[in-house]
């Protein structure tokens, strides 16, 4: 095996982990939501559409932080078009977001 074969391998099973544990990861009501969207859609839009609000100072080209206190919020953003909704809060923190 070749040591560039053998890096990619290594890096794939060490990232494999956290983004799996984050994917898995769903948001409670009234915590820091990750809504991950196709760039065409307007995300705030979707987010108000589905009883959340947008939080932090910006929103990434993919991504955006939300909240809401509806049980269903995450349901209902994927059913307005939103790819994924995961718990953001541990992220959030590390981007100095707090509520």
């Amino acid at each position: 095996m070749t040591p560039v074969t053998l890096g990619l391998c290594l890096s794939i099973g060490l990232l494999t982990g956290p983004l799996l544990a984050l994917a898995c990861s769903k948001p409670d009501p009234g915590s820091i939501a990750l809504v991950i969207s196709p760039p065409w859609i307007e995300r705030d839009t979707v987010i108000e559409a589905s009883n959340g609000r947008l939080i932090g100072p910006t929103s990434a080209f993919l991504g955006s932080f939300a909240i809401s206190t509806e049980p269903e919020f995450a349901q209902l953003l994927k059913e307005n078009g939103i790819w994924f909704v995961v718990d953001g809060s541990g992220i959030a923190s590390l981007c100095g977001i707090t509520i």
